[in-house]
């Protein structure tokens, strides 16, 4: 396989991001057939084989995120490439002439996904306008809405989590979401606020506060309604088409706040005062870093050790280029031709 007929039209970000993707589906694709180590072909089969899964649109990252994937361990792995050319071969197959349509799963026919349509990001200046309609709604929830919108665009609580929040000392102490199933790293997490001032402790204390009186009946679905109502009709009242077209929901402040984290803090940093167990979760699933933008720098830090519980899965692409480099080092000497 010559590497001079990879896509060169890409720019070194986006490859890499599909080479890391491509790794994640080969370990997702081992681990679903229970064949280890999968060979190339089986690894495009058990792609193309995949029916009512996925949208169209992920078929075609995934694609290309396999395609990349085996054109490396080809140039990485001179011996094997004619099994990594027949697997190419099948993920570039046309099915159909006149449309060029490339052989591909069967795309999952449901509605949008209600989560696609949600916010992930709020600039500066949406938050000071959205803060200002809040200060001047007459709204039953504003008054908890208002703090919601700050505190948690500063410390990533999922919406759950804070009726669970306490105060002690200069440190935040939350019941961790997701830990039930394994996607938490560990049943409380602490967030430590020593680089804040006592007025703002002093606060976050006060809106804890208001809130158990809010929920003083155990029901948080009901005052998490109120607010998510108060904040879309503070999104209105801005008269900003954006707001008003994608209004803020409770949620959208965890993934601002998951922007600023990733603007200031290394992955696991970040992993671990969001509450994760790995390091991937937030740079694949929430607001890139480039949504901090405009915003404040963030002085929260994890809880002494809670680093060392997050389970490391991103290795950069220098570290798997000298993996690479390595491996080509360790292949045994070409047979000689009789």
């Amino acid at each position: 396989m010559d590497p001079a007929n990879r896509d060169r039209t890409r720019a070194p970000a986006t490859v890499k991001a599909y080479f890391k993707r491509g790794t994640l589906l080969l370990e997702m694709a081992t681990r679903e057939t229970g064949i280890d180590p999968l060979t190339p072909i089986q690894f495009a089969e058990w792609f193309l084989g995949e029916k009512d899964r996925w949208s169209r649109s992920t078929i075609r990252t995934y694609r290309a995120s396999i395609r990349e994937c085996l054109v490396y361990l080809g140039i990485s792995k001179p011996a094997r490439s004619k099994l990594i050319d027949t697997a190419l071969d099948l993920l570039a197959e046309v099915v159909d002439p006149e449309t060029g349509r490339l052989a591909a799963p069967r795309a999952i026919k449901t509605p949008r996904r209600t989560s696609a349509d949600k916010r992930k990001s709020l600039t500066a200046t949406e938050f000071n306008a959205v803060d200002a309609a809040l200060l001047g709604l007459r709204h039953r929830y504003a008054f908890l809405a208002r703090p919601y919108l700050s505190y948690t665009s500063l410390l990533g609580l999922r919406p759950s989590e804070w009726p669970t929040a306490q105060i002690i000392g200069t440190s935040l102490v939350v019941q961790n979401g997701k830990n039930s199933n394994g996607r938490a790293n560990g049943s409380t997490r602490t967030i430590e606020l020593d680089a804040y001032s006592e007025g703002h402790i002093q606060g976050l204390g006060e809106f804890i506060a208001a809130l158990a009186r809010a929920t003083a009946d155990g029901d948080w679905r009901r005052v998490h309604a109120g607010i998510r109502r108060a904040l879309r009709a503070a999104c209105i009242a801005t008269g900003i088409p954006g707001l008003i077209r994608r209004p803020v929901t409770p949620y959208t402040c965890r993934h601002v706040a998951a922007a600023r984290l990733k603007a200031a803090k290394t992955r696991t940093e970040v992993a671990a005062l969001l509450g994760h167990a790995t390091d991937e979760t937030a740079f694949q699933h929430y607001a890139p870093r480039s949504a901090a933008r405009g915003w404040k720098p963030v002085h929260t830090r994890a809880s002494e050790g809670a680093k060392d519980l997050i389970r490391l899965r991103y290795v950069s692409f220098t570290d798997r280029a000298s993996l690479v480099q390595n491996a080509k080092r360790d292949l045994p000497p070409p047979t000689p031709t009789p």
